[in-house]
């Protein structure tokens, strides 16, 4: 046997067999819910938070706040038509253009994408940032929905 042994001609590693990988999971640690406890705000704070924890832990209450924003979304479509063929004007440029090609493109894009809107909130519903959005999504159309019944209480 010879003294001097190459150890890097027999190793069978010699290249880096480690494969980098793409991971399309988000790795969230915190779902917003683990906060310390805010020692100011008061009692709106401390409502805010009980409200989205209400929403977390209760699937049945926020399955009835996405349903009434989905049924919102149809009223404003149904009071946006009726306004549309009194002579009013849609102020969204995205749904004008669609109601000027057909109103059925622009109910059939006002339709999917709430809906969208709503299956990703359901979906990602541990998150206290999705249970901010539902509120805000009913709290828009909401107002939506009063807006059109002033509106025609005026145009009447």
């Amino acid at each position: 046997m010879s003294g001097d042994f190459d150890c890097k001609s027999n190793d069978r590693r010699r290249a880096d067999r480690r494969r980098s990988r793409v991971s399309f999971v988000l790795r969230e640690r915190r779902s917003g819910f683990d906060r310390r406890a805010s020692l100011s705000g008061g009692a709106v704070v401390a409502g805010y938070d009980g409200l989205l924890r209400s929403l977390r832990d209760s699937p049945a209450s926020l399955r009835v706040l996405l349903i009434t924003a989905n049924i919102l979304n149809l009223a404003d479509f149904v009071f946006t038509l009726n306004a549309l063929s009194l002579g009013a004007g849609e102020a969204n440029p995205v749904m004008r253009t669609l109601f000027d090609m057909d109103p059925m493109y622009a109910g059939i894009f006002k339709v999917l994408a709430i809906f969208a809107v709503t299956l990703l909130v359901w979906r990602l519903r541990c998150f206290r940032s999705a249970l901010q959005v539902s509120i805000l999504i009913v709290g828009v159309f909401a107002a939506i929905f009063f807006y059109h019944i002033v509106g025609m209480t005026f145009l009447f």
